[in-house]
């Protein structure tokens, strides 16, 4: 384990390395080491060369092999169907406009009746064919300028950022020169890190990849991390963390396209308040601390070399604004995925379940928003076996009458664990057919055959250990459906005060969309059951897929995009729910299941009045 940290590589260690959790086993391919016993691991895997980092001894050279969660995590968090089937209707244009240009000129030999200096040519050709009348130069392009004009008789291309207030220089090659210039679109997610690899030419996606924040090491949470970061030296190590996630993400994209981190001149980024601070390296603090007050809302525009981004070190990177401390830029930026702007007769809500959960109520020409604490829950976190939607997740489960499981697994393997939208399926599921009661507790006589009391209390037998791929049961037990409850109250009060606060109600409105990796496999029906979501016609859901990052793409292609979603973040009026005191009411009524007023869920009690008549 500490190998690999030290290496700067990706590997879970829940339980701090005490050997408990599991999250961090390796394949050792060869060499000899020594390791202390864990009961985590069956000896089936351990003869496998399967091993646990944290309690495994380097005594030779090794080959280890780690997980490999960047592909797995592709398919749940990266792609947006919604906004390429709806680019019409969506707030945001697909217009290609952006601020980074690209232009062949020719520029005069100097005489000595005009012998004026390299760049005052260069910038006399560029005001003619731009219209922009001032631009700057960087060091970097300045001390090859000379030879660059002369290498080809002045056949040059400029690539340059238009700014209205002054335009930027980033780069000067000979015409002959293959100029490739890409752009970067980034989410950083508490848990995952998103990013397109972008032909700026044209607007196309040139290449994806996604992977685990590497900082969820050092806490599955925001709170978590802001608190790791107090201690000396912390924050850097989180900066450094999800440099290297990035990084690392930034080189597997340009290998793919054949192409170099040098050729990237560009990134719009967005992420909560937090990761952004973490990312630039401002103290997070006093976003937890009353009165929760962030460093910045608006970041302005940096430079890759600024903060050791892996791409030209002239590059410009523009942070999507944020609204307050827990609603950032991944909420401002995701609205532009949503037809929410463009509509004044129709409200709509607007729900970012992740780890930290934002809710957005409006309108084009009125916007309220506030953020709750979720947690982890519905991304595998904290959940005695809950893991991310990667290989072997089990993603859906149906629990029949006679009380047969039926289940399906990412990729087909055999189970590893429950990702978030099999644990809402489970969870409502045993709801629903009596297992659990309406506070989630076990119905002992309904699930006598497959519970059970384990070191963590009593647990439902989801899989025999025989059937699983790291043979170990895999379980639900009471203390995770009980964070579960937690999680979806969380969601669902902040959205009922919400709307609330502006004096309404759920059947008023017209529209919900569900952005997240989260959201794609989710069943809506059972969120409903289990009172994630509200009780509305179907029919009103849409499920958006990565709003933050389709959202980041979107401002990378357009300015146009770029002002609107700082219009977005001045339009939102951002509600703070830790110091509003109706919150805790309506956190309190919505730990049963789904809450304590039944009629919010007519289609739930009428379930419930069917299976009664049923039985009788």
């Amino acid at each position: 384990m500490e190998a690999i940290q030290h290496k700067g590589l990706p590997l879970k260690a829940s339980c701090g390395g005490k050997g408990t959790c599991g999250d961090c086993v390796v394949l050792i391919k060869e060499g000899a080491y020594a390791k202390k016993s864990s009961a985590v691991l069956p000896d089936r895997l351990v003869n496998q060369g399967y091993a646990l980092a944290c309690q495994t001894l380097i005594t030779d050279d090794l080959i280890v092999q780690l997980p490999q969660f960047e592909e797995l995590l592709i398919k749940s968090v990266v792609r947006s169907e919604f906004v390429e089937k709806n680019k019409k209707d969506i707030s945001g244009t697909y217009a290609h406009d952006p601020a980074l240009k690209s232009i062949a000129l020719n520029l005069p030999q100097p005489t000595l009746e005009d012998n004026y200096s390299d760049f005052k040519r260069v910038e006399r050709q560029l005001v003619q064919h731009t219209g922009s009348k001032d631009f700057s130069l960087p060091y970097s392009v300045l001390k090859n300028l000379a030879h660059t004009v002369r290498q080809e008789q002045g056949q040059i291309h400029v690539t340059y950022f238009d700014d209205p207030s002054q335009a930027s220089i980033v780069n000067i090659t000979p015409a002959s020169a293959t100029e490739r210039v890409f752009g970067l679109a980034c989410d950083i997610g508490t848990t995952t890190v998103a990013l397109y690899l972008v032909d700026m030419a044209n607007g196309d996606i040139i290449e994806t990849a996604s992977s685990l924040n590497q900082q969820i090491k050092c806490g599955e949470d925001i709170i978590s991390r802001i608190n790791y970061s107090q201690k000396p030296g912390h924050l850097k190590e989180l900066q450094d963390l999800i440099m290297i996630t990035i990084n690392r993400l930034i080189e597997t994209v340009t290998q793919r396209a054949g192409t170099s981190s040098q050729d990237i001149y560009c990134a719009s980024i967005s992420g909560n308040t937090t990761m952004i601070h973490l990312l630039l390296t401002l103290e997070p603090n006093y976003i937890r601390e009353e009165p929760y007050v962030p460093t910045f809302n608006r970041v302005p525009l940096l430079q890759a070399k600024d903060i050791g981004l892996r791409m030209n070190p002239e590059a410009r990177i523009y942070c999507a604004p944020s609204v307050g401390s827990y609603v950032g830029g991944d909420i401002t930026a995701g609205m532009l995925c949503t037809p929410m702007l463009k509509e004044a007769d129709k409200t709509s809500l607007f729900i970012d379940a992740g780890t930290n959960g934002e809710i957005v109520a409006g309108n084009r020409d009125w916007l309220m928003t506030c953020a709750c604490s979720a947690g982890p829950a519905f991304e595998g976190g904290g959940i005695r076996c809950g893991m991310p939607a990667s290989s072997g997740a089990i993603e859906q489960i149906s629990l029949s009458e006679s009380g047969k499981l039926n289940y399906k697994v990412i990729n087909g393997i055999k189970p590893k664990g429950l990702c978030g939208s099999g644990l809402v399926d489970l969870m409502a599921e045993l709801f629903t057919h009596g297992n659990i009661d309406r506070h989630g507790k076990f119905n002992a006589p309904k699930t006598r055959d497959r519970i059970y009391h384990s070191q963590n209390g009593l647990a439902f037998l989801v899989e025999e250990a025989q059937n699983t791929f790291w043979g170990k049961d895999i379980v639900i037990t009471e203390k995770d459906i009980s964070n579960l409850i937690l999680t979806k109250g969380a969601v669902f009060s902040a959205c009922s005060l919400l709307l609330k606060s502006v004096g309404l109600d759920f059947h008023e409105i017209e529209a919900l969309y569900i952005a997240g990796g989260f959201g794609r496999f989710l069943d809506v029906d059972n969120a409903i059951r289990i009172g994630l979501l509200p009780d509305l016609d179907r029919d009103k859901f849409h499920y958006v897929g990565n709003s933050s990052l389709a959202g980041a793409y979107l401002i990378l292609r357009s300015e146009q995009n770029k002002s609107l979603t700082e219009e977005i973040a001045e339009k939102m009026t951002y509600i703070e729910l830790n110091t509003e005191p109706r919150y805790m009411n309506e956190f309190t009524g919505s730990l049963f299941l789904p809450h304590t007023d039944m009629d919010l869920f007519p289609s739930v009690q009428k379930l419930f009045d069917s299976h009664t008549k049923e039985s009788i």
